[in-house]
């Protein structure tokens, strides 16, 4: 699960490889009714690069055009197209705005649970990975409603299994860093609430909470990536005056 490649000008390859088919299926120019093998090869190839730019509505179509070709990619077609349809009504969008911060949560727990299904249904095809990252993403995104529901404790719960479920992530230093945020942000409420008389400040507590939130930063800081790995020492730093600070 590395990062995605990119082109020469730095766009996605399966959006660049899009972009060619789509122009030699408009150099063929034919009616969708005369379409020869090649044509379905080009359009077997959208759907595959559809399916990678996570346009499984898109994908689907394209799939279900060569199923009922008679073509010989018409077996292949109809195994993907059983997968991505299932993908596609999982990215459905909700009906409806959230009446709460609580039901937008459980909208995000139903869909963290249905990806987590699929990719166990998937494993060990090419779309597992792509199972696994949407996964991932409504991990990301269950962290993000619990923080923003005033959770803090339970937001940093989820972050740490975020963490050790995927482990094997190319965005695993990023959730380092989001660990060390929220522990961060944890001990500036200690402080806060010391420092506004709502309560004295628990030494223990703050030190372990500060110690958490270096932790995570410095794990991060051993990450590949030059840009991550200056942003892990940027905080360090940050956190490290504030600290100063209090002591």
């Amino acid at each position: 699960r590395f990062d995605r490649a990119a082109g020469p000008g730095g766009n996605d390859v399966y959006a660049v490889a899009l972009w060619k088919l789509d122009r030699l299926a408009a150099q063929r120019a034919r009616a969708e009714s005369e379409w020869q093998n090649a044509d379905y090869v080009i359009e077997f190839a959208r759907g595959k690069a559809l399916e990678r730019l996570r346009r499984y509505q898109d994908a689907a179509r394209a799939f279900s055009r060569v199923k009922e070709s008679g073509s010989l990619l018409g077996d292949a077609a109809t195994e993907r197209l059983e997968i991505i349809e299932r993908f596609a009504a999982a990215s459905t969008a909700p009906e409806r705005p959230f009446a709460s911060a609580e039901e937008e949560l459980l909208f995000v727990e139903g869909r963290l649970a249905l990806w987590r299904s699929l990719s166990l249904a998937v494993r060990g095809t090419p779309q597992e990975p792509l199972a696994r990252e949407e996964a991932e993403a409504w991990e990301v995104a269950r962290v993000d409603g619990l923080e923003r529901a005033g959770r803090l404790v339970d937001a940093i719960g989820a972050c740490r299994t975020l963490i050790e479920t995927h482990r094997e992530s190319k965005l695993f230093g990023k959730h380092l860093l989001r660990l060390g945020d929220l522990y961060a942000d944890a001990a500036r409420r200690e402080r806060v609430r010391a420092r506004t008389r709502i309560a004295n400040l628990d030494v223990e507590r703050y030190d372990s909470l500060l110690d958490q939130a270096f932790s995570a930063y410095e794990l991060a800081g051993e990450d590949h990536k030059p840009a991550l790995r200056r942003e892990a020492r940027t905080r360090i730093e940050a956190l490290l005056a504030v600290h100063e600070g209090v002591k």
